[in-house]
């Protein structure tokens, strides 16, 4: 069978290489973590694609398998509690996340993507029932928000997992407060998980040589996870989780470094916010 190219992927839609070739190589390099995920395994064996390419950046390899399983566990608990709700994935690559949660029946998925990922998506990962995706950029809520079942009060979880750092600022605080005022029209209880950079790693984003070799860079960061809730403020902070610190010892040292110098802010890290679905005020 001949492999799919990925040739077409540059830029930040090149990155999704980089999460899968951490989920490739997890059982070998990070079999501490106990990842186990089959079927990124046969993704990988019908992609033209080595992802020995990225084995060397040993910190995102790590990184991104800590940051899976963070949000595969915020995925697990979210529907354990609502077991009919919809869930909006941004950004998510080849990610086979419903392949290791397994929603429940009830539940609507939506993976959304760029249109040239979504084609790779629907070529390489089997159909699942309720799984969908939609060709749009995620961080424009109105290119997707009449598609998906969005319904007055039900329960919502919208994942965003290594996207907020490549939208420029602007473009970031317009999908918060499109989120925020969204939730509260509909009267949905909302749940945002994400993760995000700081603004060193911002700065330093060149640096990182995984990103370098796909030709993207970080634009957005945030000080502080407090800082989203005061560009939505219908949001409230309900779990932190410091990636970095968990991503071996290098980036360790260096997140207990950026917290030393800046006061206790996080380097990298993830976050859920949670919109009661009410307007705020």
């Amino acid at each position: 069978m001949d492999r799919l190219s990925t040739a077409a992927l540059s830029g930040v839609p090149e990155t999704l290489l980089i999460p899968l070739a951490a989920r490739l190589l997890a059982s070998e390099r990070n079999p501490d973590l106990g990842f186990i995920d089959p079927a990124a395994r046969v993704v990988g064996e019908r992609l033209a694609f080595d992802p020995a390419r990225f084995a060397d950046d040993r910190g995102s390899m790590r990184g991104s398998i800590v940051r899976a399983l963070w949000f595969d566990s915020v995925v697990r608990r979210f529907l354990a509690a609502h077991p009919d709700a919809l869930c909006v994935s941004i950004g998510s690559g080849l990610d086979t996340r419903t392949d290791r949660v397994t929603p429940p029946p009830g539940v609507d998925w939506y993976d959304i993507e760029f249109p040239d990922v979504v084609a790779l998506r629907q070529a390489l990962i089997p159909a699942r029932p309720n799984v969908h995706a939609i060709a749009a950029d995620g961080a424009n809520v109105l290119a997707w928000v009449d598609v998906v079942p969005w319904h007055r009060e039900r329960p919502m979880l919208v994942l965003a997992e290594g996207v907020c750092m490549y939208l420029k600022p602007e473009a970031g605080a317009a999908w918060l407060r499109a989120l925020d005022y969204l939730a509260g029209v509909r009267a949905t209880p909302l749940t945002l998980a994400f993760d995000f950079a700081s603004p060193f790693m911002v700065r330093n984003s060149r640096r990182n040589p995984s990103v370098r070799k796909t030709q993207a860079q970080f634009s957005w960061g945030l000080r502080r996870i407090d800082d989203a809730v005061r560009i939505a403020p219908g949001f409230r902070v309900a779990e932190r989780y410091d990636v970095a610190r968990r991503s071996g010892v290098l980036s360790r040292t260096v997140s207990m470094a950026h917290r030393l110098i800046t006061g206790g802010r996080p380097l990298y890290g993830c976050a859920t916010l949670t919109h009661a679905g009410h307007a705020a005020g």
